[in-house]
């Protein structure tokens, strides 16, 4: 599983005592499918980590808005979309960190 985390682009993931909260995540067959559809970069890996602030954020959710609905599940598009619209309501990036 992808795990994902609200977090403040001022926060730098590395300071002492940030504790972050898990708020959702997603399984390798939705993320390779949002790679495909060219949402999620090729390069990120599923098992590793990375993050996403919260303008590059409101640029996906533009992007989900213009895909086609055949492009992706409809279960992947909604629980995707989710995570996408939390992050811009709280004005957060999203971490993204797999196990």
């Amino acid at each position: 599983m992808l795990d994902f985390y609200l977090i403040q682009d001022s926060h730098n993931i590395s300071s002492k005592g940030l504790t972050l909260e898990r708020f959702g995540g997603m399984e390798y067959e939705a993320i390779i499918e949002l790679q495909a559809a060219g949402i999620i970069e090729s390069w990120l890996d599923y098992y590793g980590k990375f993050r996403w602030g919260n303008e590059l954020i409101i640029r996906k959710q533009q992007q989900m808005s213009q895909l086609p609905k055949a492009a992706v599940d409809p279960s992947t598009r909604i629980v995707f979309a989710a995570l996408l619209q939390r992050a811009a309501q709280a004005h957060c990036g999203l971490l993204a960190q797999g196990d």
